[in-house]
């Protein structure tokens, strides 16, 4: 279905076979790339992009972190996603937006000032056929696994840039060699910090827990949860988690794009009692509502496509 699709490429929708780049380019031997990927819903009033300011200011934050230059504004990038969408047909999926440097280039620096931009949009059922097999499941295994978070003082970790996620790679890795589904990174010191490309929070007694900022990627899908949970009067509380607190956990859910809420079942050989919990499960009743623009506390986190 891939070759069905339009993506934009430096302002204009292309066939998907025609967006390429060198293999010699920049952001492919550097791992410069910077991207975004939001939810793209189908509600009654139409299509909609979940929390795309918020993508969109956290984007601008990588490009600031990481000295580089964006080739347009929050309009422009808009614009281009709206564009990209009417391209397609698709309703239900994600846009991945992403920003980069096509430009042939041996060296460590970068040989163009302003980086390329380009969009795609797409149908996890019709394209990805189980790419991504966590996404969206429910009732995961996890697993304590060796590889580290990245340390904060060797790259910006709230950077949402390509060459960050080989860290998540690993992890992934060894959790399906240790047959789970998602491997949780400690960060340096040894506290919890996320999952392979989720982050991860649990709840004891009734209050909802997750790692505070320093040490984690700054999800919007987590955020998303820290502002919602209040709201459901759930108390929540930030701060750093031992392996031994989550493993006293009354419930522990991971938190993405694509997976939402997702209750897990099983951290190393301890099940958890209920799955999901109670709590997980008005979180993810309540997302649902807001995903189909039937919580009003929420409609300004849907943006529809004009």
């Amino acid at each position: 279905m891939f070759k069905e699709r339009l993506m934009y490429v430096k302002g204009k929708l292309v066939p998907w076979e025609e967006a390429t780049v060198h293999l010699m380019s920049h952001s492919f031997c550097r791992g410069s790339a910077i991207f975004e990927v939001m939810k793209l819903h189908k509600t009654d009033k139409g299509r909609a992009i979940f929390r795309l300011d918020a993508h969109l200011s956290r984007l601008a934050r990588t490009a600031s972190l990481l000295g580089m230059d964006l080739p347009t504004d929050d309009e422009g990038f808009t614009q281009a996603i709206f564009q990209t969408i009417r391209g397609n047909e698709v309703e239900n999926g994600y846009v991945k937006l992403i920003c980069y440097y096509g430009n042939v280039a041996v060296k460590v620096m970068p040989n163009q000032e302003s980086m390329d931009v380009c969009v795609a949009v797409v149908d996890p059922e019709k394209d990805l056929e189980g790419e991504e097999a966590t996404s969206g499941e429910t009732n995961l295994v996890i697993t304590f696994c060796k590889t580290r978070k990245l340390h904060p003082e060797t790259i910006p970790i709230e950077a949402k840039a390509a060459a960050n996620y080989l860290n998540g790679m690993l992890s992934r890795i060894e959790a399906r060699e240790r047959g789970a589904d998602v491997g949780i990174m400690l960060d340096t010191q040894g506290f919890v910090a996320e999952g392979s490309t989720e982050s991860i929070f649990m709840v004891k007694d009734g209050i909802l827990y997750t790692p505070s900022e320093g040490t984690v990627l700054k999800s919007i899908s987590r955020k998303s949860v820290l502002e919602l949970a209040p709201a459901l009067g759930i108390e929540t509380i930030e701060k750093r988690i031992s392996p031994e607190f989550l493993m006293e956990a009354d419930e522990i859910f991971l938190s993405s794009t694509g997976g939402r809420v997702q209750p897990v079942r099983k951290i190393d050989d301890r099940d958890l009692p209920v799955v999901p919990g109670p709590v997980s499960k008005r979180l993810m009743e309540a997302f649902e509502a807001i995903y189909q623009d039937k919580e009003p506390r929420f409609s300004h986190w849907l943006f529809y496509v004009r």
